[in-house]
């Protein structure tokens, strides 16, 4: 029998509270890999158990969604009453009580459906903030026949190009309920470790974007499919993943003309590659996937297919030849490789695209500058001629490097976290001088400051509450702060003894009183449906420092008329 992880667990939790206690329309965040789909399965089948009526559809945009998320709740479930609605599948189940459908399949026929209770939406950064589409129209078609409709979100990225974030009180989904972040999963071994090296990107300079935000196709194919830039990207590619042994790569490309001249390159290196794109016959990209899964081919070159929902576990490299400025197209892309597998020890990320510069780390996508470096870079040794010492030499110019792996990181780690290999003091001096100059010289600073080390205040958008339990501790409140699209976390612990205790009755007493604080306890919070309400209106802001990969918060703004006499 499969048993929720623990942050799986928390997230039903947290769901089964929202839907209990408030009426707004809640979203689900896991990252690429952490089992979306058992989530929604153990959800499902939850409610059902519970009110035996219980009726729900389960929309996703491809029919590989609507499989796997279908077969995913059967396992789990054999008796419960699963059907699935998907021309592609060649299905068509009307009265089933659970039905997994395609939203192409159903968008206009919401009346030839009974009356749902719950409608869920997987990859739910696919709703659009307004308008019609088919979501929308299908979600408004569907409450005429239930007025008391609940909808439900199911996400890795929680953003949408264009709009910013798909939660609000005036979108379809209104609020996160729960979510959990890539760096606590990995750091839990729940998902694999990853590492990234950047190559030379193409001049996108005089690339256009488009309504949306991001490039247009067609002038980013004229940029990017040229012959010396396909043929520079896949040699040092392939350099790469030969030295490093990388047995399972899949290269995200900008159309089907640079996809099909990026597999011939690669042929010159004896890779098969196989291309997949939209175009691509059902079952012949059928055949390619579970041939690449089961590791019969290295390489696997596709378009906009393989971004969502393609649960290849093998996959220890993946190539991004494509740009592009969207954040969560580049999640879904780096996600990917997220999954893990026996054969694999980390997923190692190529870029040649620009995207970890534009976007930051996976795990910290925001908006902003992102201040990166090479492992090994810089000067770090005596000139082995002219022992000028470090940087560059007078005598003979030279610039010896330090051995480093060559992988990017943040300048805010100091140190690679594959080697170990440090920046050199001279480099971090240089970094600061630049930052100050150049804030002296702008009207604005950047938003981040170059070593991340510094406080940062940052406007609270929400405040969610939920329960965390640790094995052999007293359960604790997990808090976690909206600021745009970033989310930050800190732990309350009512129920503990000794310091931890009375600075989280402090903590509740900062916002609540102190005669609030000494009943305050997590059972007795949780039980309160209006106390995230009462934390997002006296949350201004939070200040927030950078502590290597993780984020701490160091500091809270309670608004004026929240504050309490203590």
């Amino acid at each position: 029998m499969i048993r929720p992880r623990p942050y799986q667990a928390e997230a039903l939790d947290a769901l089964d509270d929202h839907m209990r206690a408030k009426t707004t329309n809640p979203c689900v965040v896991i990252p690429t890999g952490g089992g979306k789909s058992l989530i929604i399965a153990w959800a499902i089948q939850r409610w059902a158990n519970d009110y035996p009526p219980f009726r729900c559809m389960i929309l996703a945009h491809r029919k590989e969604l609507v499989e796997q998320n279908s077969e995913e709740l059967k396992r789990l479930w054999p008796a419960g009453d699963v059907g699935v609605y998907s021309a592609g599948l060649g299905r068509r189940d009307i009265d089933a009580s659970i039905v997994f459908a395609s939203i192409d399949s159903v968008a206009k026929r919401a009346g030839e459906f009974p009356a749902f209770d719950v409608v869920l939406v997987d990859e739910a950064h696919r709703i659009p903030a307004r308008g019609e589409g088919k979501y929308r129209s299908f979600i408004a078609d569907c409450k005429q026949f239930n007025p008391s409709l609940r909808v439900v979100g199911f996400t890795a990225t929680p953003y949408r190009m264009g709009m910013g974030a798909i939660c609000h009180k005036d979108h379809i989904l209104n609020e996160i309920c729960y979510e959990a972040s890539i760096s606590s999963l990995i750091e839990d071994g729940f998902l694999c470790r990853l590492r990234s090296k950047a190559g030379e990107a193409p001049n996108l300079s005089g690339v256009r974007r488009n309504g949306r935000g991001d490039y247009v196709q067609k002038a980013l194919a004229e940029a990017v499919d040229t012959p010396a830039v396909v043929q520079k990207a896949v040699q040092n590619a392939m350099a790469i993943i030969r030295a490093e042994q990388r047995r399972s790569v899949i290269f995200f490309c900008v159309d089907v003309k640079h996809a099909a001249d990026v597999s011939r390159e690669l042929a010159k290196w004896n890779v098969h590659a196989p291309t997949v794109t939209g175009k691509t016959k059902k079952a012949e990209r059928k055949r390619i996937a579970e041939g690449f899964k089961a590791g019969q081919f290295q390489a696997l070159v596709n378009v906009n297919v393989y971004t969502e929902g393609f649960n290849a576990r093998r996959v220890d490299c993946v190539v991004l030849l494509r740009p592009t400025l969207s954040a969560g197209l580049y999640a879904q892309m780096v996600g990917r490789g997220l999954r893990l597998h026996p054969c694999k020890v980390d997923c190692l990320v190529l870029d040649f695209s620009r995207c970890i510069e534009t976007h930051g780390p996976i795990d910290c996508i925001e908006a902003g500058e992102v201040r990166l470096i090479v492992c090994g870079s810089v000067a770090s040794k005596r000139c082995e001629d002219c022992e000028a010492g470090t940087g560059k030499c007078e005598g003979c110019s030279c610039l010896r490097c330090s051995p480093g792996c060559g992988d990017v990181f943040s300048r805010a780690l100091r140190a690679c976290p594959h080697c170990g290999w440090k920046i050199p003091p001279q480099e971090i001096e240089r970094a600061e001088a630049e930052e100050t100059e150049r804030k002296m010289h702008e009207a604005e600073a950047a938003q981040r400051s170059i070593l991340g080390s510094e406080p940062e205040e940052l406007e609270v958008s929400a405040v969610t509450i939920h329960r965390h339990k640790k094995q052999g501790k007293p359960d604790s409140l997990r808090v976690q702060y909206r600021c745009g699209l970033s989310t930050f976390r800190e732990w309350v612990c009512l129920d503990h003894e000794g310091l931890a205790g009375r600075k989280a009755r402090r903590w509740w007493a900062d916002r609540f009183g102190v005669e609030e604080a000494k009943l305050a306890s997590v059972d007795r919070v949780l039980g309160v449906m209006f106390n995230e309400a009462a934390l997002t209106n006296r949350t201004e802001a939070i200040t927030v420092v950078r502590r290597g990969k993780y984020s701490e918060i160091v500091g809270h703004k309670i608004r004026a008329s929240a504050e309490h006499a203590s």
